[in-house]
This record gives structure tokens, C-alpha cells and sequence, in this order.
């Protein structure tokens, strides 16, 4: 079964509820559908709700890739997106490399393993 995915448009931001087994491309695919849908919106908050992501793990490759991925698509829309990650050890990195390879490219983005307190972060 694929990542599936929902999406919900808050006020100030669009919540992407994602539920199903990790799969690398259905992730890229939710991410570049969650920019089209914030940049439609006229939002530039996106939370990337992955807590009933299941399955195995992405690989340390990855998770470089995916941040590198996030970094094209904010340059791509031109627009100073603030994005939050939510998800469960261990499709969270501990390290969190991901992020910080998206965050060495500009992305302004975080990733946690509480819902609430990535909500707190975008300011929502």
C-alpha cells in the first residue's frame, strides 16, 4: 500500500495528513502536491503530518535526496515557505539529516516528532 495523503487548508497554513507504508516517490509526490496546493492557496505554511507512516525506513541517500528535493521545489515557487515535518522514529532521523541538508540549501523547514510542537513552530 502507498503513502496516501489528504489535505487540509487551515487559515494560515495547509495541514498534509499522510497515512500508509514509506515509499520514497509517493513522499516526493506529496511534497511537490503540498506546494501546488500552498502556492494555489496563497499560503506559505505547509505541515507534512507523516505520524501513521509505516514500513520500512528511508535510507540515509534518501533522506539527502528528499531535502534536496523540499530545497528545489521552495526555489522553484519562489515564495519563503516555512515548512514543518511532523513523524515517528525512525522515519524521523534522530540526527536529522535530512533537514539539515534541506537547511543548508535555504530551506527555512524543521522536522519533529511531535505534532504539536511543529504546529508551534509554523506560528499557527
Amino acid at each position: 500500500m502507498p503513502i496516501e495523503s489528504r489535505s487540509e487548508v487551515h487559515k494560515s497554513y495547509l495541514h498534509m495528513l499522510c497515512w500508509g507504508a514509506f515509499k520514497f516517490e509517493d513522499l516526493k509526490d506529496i511534497f511537490a502536491k503540498a506546494f501546488k496546493i500552498a502556492v494555489e492557496k496563497k499560503l506559505n505554511k505547509i505541515l507534512i503530518d507523516g505520524m501513521e507512516i509505516s514500513g520500512t525506513p528511508p535510507t540515509m541517500l534518501e533522506r539527502y535526496d528528499l531535502g534536496e528535493y523540499v530545497a528545489q521545489l521552495c526555489f522553484k515557487h519562489k515564495k519563503p515557505f516555512r515548512i514543518a515535518v511532523a513523524g515517528k522514529v525512525p522515519f524521523v532521523d534522530p540526527d536529522r539529516f535530512g533537514e539539515t541538508v534541506a537547511r543548508n540549501l535555504g530551506v527555512n523547514g524543521r522536522v519533529f516528532t511531535d505534532l504539536e510542537e511543529s504546529l508551534l513552530w509554523l506560528k499557527v
